[in-house]
């Protein structure tokens, strides 16, 4: 292959992974919008068990990624949280939605 043809290979997966970054951009949005709605639509005590129960599901999943020294699946884990707790705190009127 010449380097016009690598780079015209190149910049055609760059625009797949760009295109594909923003697919699950707009599916994560949406997903997080569904999941506050129907959160938000709870009852209290519902609502807060749900929380609850999320919130002991990712702090079993930190602890195991800690015991396994896994530092990209502790982040993950980090990250999935930290959008969760914004979620939740939205659910709760507790926070301004953010786009």
């Amino acid at each position: 292959m010449s380097d016009t043809e690598l780079l015209q290979t190149l910049l055609q997966r760059i625009e797949a992974l760009e295109a594909r970054e923003q697919a699950l951009t707009a599916a994560s949005n949406a997903y997080q919008a569904i999941i506050t709605t129907l959160l938000g639509n709870m009852d209290k005590t519902a609502r807060d068990k749900v929380i609850s129960m999320i919130d002991q599901a990712h702090e079993i999943a930190y602890v195991r990624a800690a015991q396994r020294c896994n530092e990209p699946q502790k982040r993950k884990i980090k990250q999935a949280d930290d959008v969760a707790q914004r979620m939740f705190m939205v659910a709760q009127g507790r926070a301004p939605e953010s786009r």
